[in-house]
């Protein structure tokens, strides 16, 4: 379901007859949706409002009175809110015709599907303090750590080796995902004078993983 400000009026008239017509609706079929009446939920906080409204288009109103007017808006705004999201947005006895006649928007029954990035980050390693190195993942489009559209997080990929040895593949190494583009690796006295060896790619919020960037090698100093 959408986010609530792009169903819920903001114009206080707009609001008034929506929340009347949703009341409304709601009491007459909450027992065949088996959820709670939302007598208890939204006939109070919408006769306070009608209420102030009244007030407030009254000619004589002042600031109380504007003030009353939004609290009490306020209110059956997060009423409206607690009561949809918390028995109408999700429940499948909720049909597209009932939602309709609500003033909600229909079920989105399509899932979204998102393929595997394809941008290929660049790993950029650098000593950071004793024994610690911070990776960026930098996005080789901004040059910066922004991550591209639909990039929820980065899988950064390290390995430990000696310094004869040769630099290890990304695809090989143990991997830890996390949903900033920077993450830090502090590496104990006792491996001091050895290589890391980071990669890091990105990752949408479906968990596909895009290319693995180059490695990046820096000692452990």
């Amino acid at each position: 379901m959408a986010k609530n400000h792009d169903y819920i009026p903001q114009n206080d008239d707009d609001l008034l007859a929506f929340a009347k017509n949703f009341y409304a609706y709601a009491l007459a079929n909450y027992a065949r949706w088996q959820i709670p009446s939302s007598q208890p939920y939204l006939e109070a906080p919408i006769a306070a409002f009608e209420s102030a409204l009244a007030v407030f288009k009254g000619p004589n109103h002042g600031k109380i009175d504007t003030l009353t007017k939004n609290e009490t808006k306020k209110t059956l705004d997060s009423a409206l809110r607690t009561y949809i999201q918390g028995f109408i947005a999700r429940n499948p006895a909720v049909t597209d015709e009932d939602r309709e006649r609500m003033g909600l928007p229909l079920r989105d029954t399509i899932p979204t599907h998102h393929p595997a990035p394809e941008i290929k980050p660049v790993a950029e390693a650098v000593p950071s303090g004793k024994g610690r190195h911070t990776v960026t993942a930098l996005n080789p489009q901004t040059g910066n750590k922004q991550k591209p559209p639909v990039v929820k997080g980065v899988a950064f990929a390290h390995r430990v080796r000696g310094p004869e040895e040769a630099p290890a593949k990304a695809e090989d190494m143990p991997s830890v995902f996390q949903t900033a583009a920077v993450k830090d690796f502090q590496w104990g006295a006792e491996i001091y004078g050895k290589v890391v060896d980071y990669a890091c790619a990105y990752e949408n919020d479906g968990g596909k993983r895009g290319p693995w960037s180059d490695v990046s090698s820096v000692i452990i100093a």
